[in-house]
Order: C-alpha cells, then sequence, then structure tokens
C-alpha cells in the first residue's frame, strides 16, 4: 500500500526557505510552508476547498483519495 510518497511532489519554494508541495493528480493545487511537512498541511486546506467546487462523484473521490495521500505523506515526513 501507498503511503502517499509517490503521489506528493515537494520541492523549494517561491520564496526562500519555504516548501512547495502539490499532489501529481492535481498540479495546478500547490501549497507552500516553512518545512516539507507545513506545506504538506496547507496543501489539504487547498484540496478540502476544492471539494466544494467537484461537480461530480468521481472528482470529488479523487479529492478525497488525494487528501489521504497528503495525510499519509504528512505523517511519514
Amino acid at each position: 500500500m501507498s503511503h502517499g510518497e509517490d503521489r506528493v511532489i515537494v520541492s523549494s519554494g517561491a520564496t526562500a526557505g519555504l516548501s512547495a508541495a502539490h499532489h501529481r493528480d492535481f498540479p495546478e493545487i500547490r501549497a507552500e510552508g516553512e518545512s516539507p511537512a507545513d506545506a504538506a498541511s496547507q496543501l489539504v486546506h487547498h484540496l478540502t476547498r476544492a471539494l466544494d467546487t467537484a461537480l461530480t462523484d468521481w472528482r470529488r473521490s479523487a479529492i478525497e483519495q488525494a487528501i489521504a495521500d497528503v495525510k499519509a505523506y504528512s505523517q511519514q515526513a
């Protein structure tokens, strides 16, 4: 079972000292934080807000899976 490590991409942020994170399936939803774990936590918030605009069950399910992946990543980080 994957714990999200292969689905969550963390890199250097736009500002020095920050980390950026996004989910492989939702590259348009990005978050920054002071550490990879903080960026992942912020990403969970952004993905949760994206649920409001999910018009289909398939899209909602995909976002919920991404949230689970990012939470799993955060627990491993």
